[in-house]
């Protein structure tokens, strides 16, 4: 979601009168019905040219990384990056075992003829295993990005499922927000939707 500009927003104060009843003469005092619990008002805002918005906040880095989807993207990058960096390294200490072997020749045969050769094909390989990590790692990365991109699509779904039932018309990443009115945050409520519709997005 693109960042909006800062805006600091205050609720409108709300006045609640509760009605009084009066009680039978007999009893000589006055009872008040309790009153019902306040509702946040929706937040307004005026738009020049556009009329008024009703305002929502959703909290979208959360909303990536927290959902359940989001979890499992995690994790199976998470499980990518170690099995790519155990391999990496069992192949590394390979080579380095290796180096020291023909040292050691080299130690007991200063005039070994090939041991330049050797020692060159061996570092020539240490810098393609590292350029293979390289290149692994950033497939895993993109992996990652096209997966967060099925879980933002499903997830401005939800924000636009939630924030149609709220009457909301203006969405804004909570992160980019100062201050914004109680009733106004709907990541929960779009967390719960998004993990229902969508459990966990396998990772290309």
């Amino acid at each position: 979601m693109t960042p909006f500009a800062t805006r600091t927003l205050f609720p409108a104060a709300a006045l609640l009168l509760a009605a009084q009843l009066s009680a039978p003469a007999a009893l000589a005092q006055t009872t008040t019905t309790p009153a019902a619990p306040a509702q946040p008002a929706p937040a307004v805002i005026t738009a020049p040219g556009t009329g008024p918005l009703v305002l929502g906040v959703l909290d979208v880095e959360e909303m990536l990384l927290n959902s359940t989807a989001g979890k499992s993207i995690t994790a199976q990058a998470n499980a990518r990056a170690k099995a790519l960096g155990d391999d990496s390294q069992k192949k590394e200490d390979a080579l380095v075992a290796q180096l020291k072997q023909l040292d050691a020749q080299r130690q007991a045969n200063p005039a070994m003829p090939d041991y330049d050769a050797k020692r060159k094909a061996l570092v020539a390989q240490d810098d393609q295993l590292r350029a293979n990590f390289d290149k692994n790692r950033q497939a895993i990365d993109q992996a990652v990005d096209r997966a967060r991109q099925v879980l933002y699509a499903a997830g401005k779904k939800a924000m636009n499922d939630v924030a149609k039932a709220k009457g909301m018309t203006l969405v804004l990443n909570r992160n980019a927000v100062n201050l914004f009115p109680d009733g106004t945050d709907i990541t929960d409520e779009v967390m719960q939707r998004l993990n229902k519709t969508l459990p966990n997005v396998k990772l290309p």
